[in-house]
């Protein structure tokens, strides 16, 4: 069934409050929970260490020591104009330090226990350089303030961030670092920002953590809150004078923890996640608690991980709790490079849990499912894109719409299409006019496992574990529908053509060298055994009846108990 409305965001993100606004506890948590037709393994969250958990108080002269830089002060405005390693440290209050150095130039801040607050602009604005690194040193904890009062739209005449850069920075260090904006954005370079770490905690009211150009985080405990715009931000899809592609957000290690009224992270361009070690936390919401808030916010987006071209899942352990999709990868917005967006979402491995009031994955192009472990544990559709490829990986699948979604590019046309070559993928749905499975195109099978259940399925073609526009095609795998089988009567199709539902086609539409039955299904564990194969899944809801196909399959040579 196409998804008409944006259902309410339900009250299963309330557990993320506990971890609003820097509260989180310094150690490992985890999701874990038995969801749609399939045993759920467990999903480890590592919660990020709280650069805030380190705090001291900061009291002394503020002062800047250097050996070959230049530094003049005006009243408490620190402006260093050359190239060189600067050393910050004790307390400026309602002050500010300014880089305005050559275009080549390169600088170091090293953060030695310092703390800087500005009321009338960026505390610390980098206007002309080259590249800039700042150094939290370790064992160090820095606190830099942005105490404006708020202004949501970015400008020209002041820095729009607590730290705001003009050129290439990079955030570095093992020490602790906290930056709090009230003004707009927390960390804001219009061009590359890259992370390694560093103990960092970011709060403001739009975006926290935002690099125009790149956003690169290769290491580090990251903490990022945006009250009302997006914890991690991308804006730019051109391609630079040097030839390189703008607009990425790339994650290849560290522990980060994203919270965020709008989108957890929000690429220009591609979202590339990477790293056996890298662990990822996002939680976006609608109101403090978590809970869903007016219709008129709804149309906000709210999604854990977003794309204006493709998503690229290798490794990792990710762990999303939106209000809007998950993971999600758009083809209608136009990019600066000039070239047309795929909105393709790739997993080839890594763990990915994902709790949401809308799609779990959604692409606009293709979703391709290499490998690794998906999670779906609450939405409306699960698995969604204009063509679903399933080659690898184990997918656990629970919606209250269409479990798994090809969509057509049109109303008038059904050219959506689902592949299975292998893998595993164990599919349930809750509703009543939904299907566990629907291409508005064709499904193909010729490897894998797949288990679909849909509790509500009738014989009237309203409701069924498998539904498609043009037909189904199985030659290889193991596929295990479980709903009502009819009789006699409804809808024609089947194989090869036409509409095939688990409720709403005759008997005789039910693949060929199928085998039915009509025992029940009580919720709980279930073990299918044929051959080689014995397979577990776990089922929320009862289900009757249902039919099996496998090459060379009997009533009488598998188990289903």
């Amino acid at each position: 069934m196409k998804r008409k409305i944006l259902m309410q965001f339900c009250a299963v993100l309330l557990i993320g409050s506990l971890c609003l606004f820097g509260s989180c506890k310094s150690k490992a948590s985890s999701d874990a929970s038995t969801t749609a037709a399939g045993t759920s393994t467990t999903v480890i969250g590592s919660v990020a260490e709280d650069a805030e958990a380190g705090a001291v108080e900061i009291g002394g002269d503020f002062s800047i020591v250097t050996q070959n830089g230049t530094v003049t002060a005006n009243g408490k405005i620190y402006t260093l104009s050359s190239a060189g390693e600067y050393t910050l440290s004790g307390a400026l209050s309602d002050g500010q330090v300014i880089v305005d150095a050559g275009e080549d130039d390169e600088i170091t801040l090293n953060l030695d226990t310092v703390s800087i607050t500005c009321s009338f602009d960026s505390p610390i604005y980098l206007k002309t350089a080259d590249k800039v690194k700042i150094k939290a040193l370790e064992g160090s904890y820095n606190l830099i303030e942005d105490t404006r009062p708020l202004q949501t739209n970015e400008n020209d005449t002041t820095g729009s961030a607590a730290i705001y850069a003009q050129c290439d920075l990079n955030l570095i260090g093992s020490g602790r670092l906290v930056v709090k904006a009230s003004y707009n954005n927390g960390i804001h370079t219009k061009d590359d920002l890259k992370i390694k770490n560093q103990i960092l905690k970011v709060t403001a009211p739009n975006n926290a953590i935002k690099g125009n150009d790149s956003l690169t985080i290769e290491s580090g405990n990251i903490i990022a809150i945006s009250t009302s715009g997006d914890a991690l931000k991308t804006s730019n899809s051109d391609i630079s004078s040097k030839g390189n592609q703008r607009g990425t957000v790339a994650i290849s290690g560290g522990t980060i923890e994203l919270y965020a009224g709008n989108d957890g992270i929000d690429a220009a361009y591609d979202v590339e996640i990477s790293g056996a070690d890298t662990g990822i936390a996002v939680y976006t919401y609608r109101n403090s608690s978590y809970t869903s808030s007016s219709v008129s916010a709804a149309n906000d987006s709210t999604k854990g991980i977003k794309s204006d071209n493709e998503i690229r899942i290798s490794g990792g352990t990710i762990v999303i709790k939106s209000y809007d999709d998950g993971i999600h990868a758009n083809n209608d917005n136009a990019l600066e490079n000039g070239a047309t967006p795929t909105g393709n979402v790739t997993v080839s491995g890594g763990s990915i849990a994902v709790t949401t009031s809308d799609d779990g994955i959604h692409a606009d192009g293709t979703l391709l499912i290499e490998d690794g472990y998906i999670d779906v544990i609450e939405s409306y559709e699960g698995l969604e894109g204009h063509y679903v490829t399933v080659n690898g990986g184990e997918m656990h699948v629970y919606a209250t719409d269409d479990g798994v979604n090809a969509t057509s590019t049109n109303q008038w046309t059904s050219d959506g299409v689902i592949t299975v070559t292998g893998g595993k993928m164990f599919v349930e749905v809750a509703g009543r006019d939904v299907d566990g499975v629907d291409s508005n195109g064709i499904y193909v099978q010729s490897g894998g496992f797949v288990v679909v259940s849909n509790p509500n399925a009738n014989s009237m073609g309203t409701a069924g574990a498998m539904d498609t526009d043009d037909g189904v095609t199985i030659t290889g795998g193991i596929l295990v529908a479980l709903g009502t089988v009819p009789s006699s009567g409804g809808m024609g199709g089947g194989p090869g053509g036409g509409r095939m539902g688990m409720g709403g086609m005759s008997a005789s539409n039910i693949p060929s060298g199928a085998v039915t039955f009509s025992s029940t299904l009580s919720a709980g564990t279930h073990t299918f055994t044929y051959g080689s194969t014995s397979e577990s899944f776990t089922l929320k809801s009862r289900v009757t009846a249902g039919w099996i196909w496998a090459s060379g399959i009997t009533s009488s040579n598998y188990s289903l108990n």
